[in-house]
């Protein structure tokens, strides 16, 4: 009867866990995102000061509860010697953050590479099939290119899965929790699925 009862209760209130890699070029906002992102979800959380954060040159790490759903993120370096780097973390990975700096245009080319990149080495379906978050950071600025301009750099034939573009100021946390939102209700919906075709 106590295994009964204990794995009931233990259904009802363990997490869903979810691991979610981040990833992008360098200066694009990552680590600000992941910081603005524990600061919102976390308990009691302070982020660091934005003028402190400098380029990740490993990986930082993050994790939030929302409702009955963990977040652990992955934060990787974004500097072109650390690409080579991303495709080890996708396995185990159930979903993937895409960030962009939509305001240094010139870099469109290598953000445009970088994606087609990462999605030239999606080699199991169920990462074809990964949700991919991309962020359109510093949103929130002037001349920052519209959501349509970063969906074309960001559009790849080989990704089969879910994509959402958002428009976002990591620093200001504009959309930051449309953003997670979208990860909890997709990464959810999935597993329902994946669990209904055991």
């Amino acid at each position: 009867m106590y295994t009964l009862g204990y794995g009931i209760y233990k259904n009802l209130t363990q997490k869903s866990e979810y691991y979610i890699v981040i990833v992008g070029l360098d200066n694009a906002g990552k680590t600000t995102f992941l910081e603005q992102t524990k600061m919102r979800f976390g308990n009691e959380y302070h982020m660091l000061d934005p003028l402190k954060i400098t380029s990740t040159v490993g990986l930082n790490i993050g994790k939030i509860d929302v409702g009955s759903v963990r977040l652990n993120f992955w934060d990787l370096g974004g500097q072109k010697d650390l690409h080579s780097l991303w495709h080890k973390y996708f396995e185990d990975s159930h979903a993937l953050i895409f960030i962009v700096d939509s305001s240094d245009m010139h870099r469109f080319p290598e953000v445009s590479h970088a994606f087609r990149t990462f999605c030239g080495v999606l080699s199991s379906e169920r990462v074809q099939k990964m949700p991919i978050l991309v962020v359109c950071n510093k949103s929130d600025l002037d001349d920052c290119a519209s959501v349509e301009q970063i969906r074309e750099l960001t559009t790849d034939d080989r990704h089969l899965g879910d994509l959402a573009v958002v428009p976002v100021s990591a620093l200001q946390g504009l959309n930051v929790d449309r953003c997670i939102r979208w990860l909890v209700i997709t990464l959810s919906r999935s597993r329902t699925i994946d669990n209904f075709d055991l």
